[in-house]
């Protein structure tokens, strides 16, 4: 790590240590997204790392912006970060007008284009996390031949239906009948691929810097909660739980950093099925610690005046996004069936 990459990281957590309490996550579950802390951020610039200063970024690589939604994820960040991140990369990167005006929804869902009749589109999309509201919102579609578009839907015509995920954070979804959108663009499916691999990797991240805060304080609180005269984190069952907890989510961390370490422009098979197996590491690891944090704090982390619930309320919102531990487990058992080389081939090489 250079000087710079440093200074980016440590000015970056200085802010959320002087903002992110336990009264900002109250408060923002009660108002939405704080305002102070979302300008405060953005005349930092943080939002721009990973874009060119050239295109008017704020320089570094993306890997760089990756590294900082791990600290994100450190501190609970009430506001869409990633989702204001991932935004800015694919509007600069495909040139796209409305930089300022735009959210993008879940690359892994499509609609459908119909080229012939003034490219109308159809269909729906569901769970798109982190909206603006007024922002028309970026979607994939494919037309009648299977060509891969992107689509830039105009907010006035959607009809947003919401819900809020277990972290009590707005998720929205829309139905697309007939619908004339703003923008159709063939994109190449490789480009799609990689483009949903970001989302998921912004994901993971924040994921892992979450886990982490919460091995924190499932420690801090098995030495200072005193039962029967000592530390309840020497009692033996609750040291085994605390070390298959560190165990699940060093794991997910090694693999989420791995997957960053690795980040190209361009994404191979090999890299995807790392991916792949940091999303199903990084979801176990959230079953295993969530489980067992809560069950050394008892009924103090379910309590407003203690921070931790907030941490496992978003693992959890975090869990079921981008599909379940389930699909992703068949989707790594149909790349490993599609591939000419073996299991330990792959594995190893």
């Amino acid at each position: 790590m250079d000087e710079m990459e440093l200074i980016l990281k440590e000015s970056f957590e200085k802010i959320l240590e002087d903002f992110c309490d336990n009264d900002l996550l109250k408060e923002s579950e009660s108002n939405g997204v704080p305002t102070q802390l979302l300008e405060t951020l953005e005349e930092f610039g943080v939002y721009l790392i990973g874009i060119d200063e050239a295109e008017g970024g704020s320089g570094f690589e993306k890997k760089h912006g990756l590294e900082l939604a791990i600290i994100a994820g450190n501190y609970a960040l009430p506001i869409p970060f990633t989702a204001l991140l991932f935004r800015n990369w694919i509007a600069y990167q495909e040139k796209l007008d409305s930089k300022s005006h735009l959210s993008c929804g879940p690359f892994d869902q499509r609609i459908k284009i119909n080229s012939e009749e003034e490219y109308l589109a159809n269909g729906k999309i569901e769970n798109i996390y982190g909206y603006t509201k007024g922002n028309d919102v970026l979607v994939i579609g494919t037309n009648e031949r299977g060509e891969e578009n992107l689509v830039l839907l105009d907010a006035s015509q959607l009809d947003f239906k919401i819900k809020h995920n277990l972290a009590n954070e707005p998720v929205y979804s829309f139905e697309l009948i007939n619908h004339s959108p703003k923008l159709v663009k063939l994109i190449n499916p490789s480009v799609v691929n990689y483009y949903f691999s970001l989302q998921l990797l912004l994901n993971l991240a924040v994921a892992t810097g979450a886990l982490k805060k919460i091995v924190e304080l499932t420690i801090e609180h098995g030495n200072t909660r005193i039962q029967f005269g000592k530390p309840i984190s020497s009692f033996q069952m609750n040291k085994n739980n605390l070390s298959i907890m560190a165990e699940s989510v060093k794991q997910a961390e090694i693999m989420t950093r791995t997957c960053i370490e690795s980040l190209k422009d361009e994404m191979d098979q090999q890299y995807y099925l790392e991916l792949m197996v940091a999303k199903l590491k990084v979801c176990e690891a959230i079953s295993t610690a969530t489980a067992i944090a809560h069950q050394i704090h008892a009924a103090m982390g379910f309590t407003q005046e203690h921070i931790l619930h907030y941490y496992t309320r978003k693992l959890w919102s975090l869990r079921d996004e981008y599909q379940s531990e389930s699909y992703w487990s068949q989707e790594i058992s149909r790349f490993v069936l599609a591939e000419e080389k073996g299991l330990w081939e792959i594995i190893t090489q």
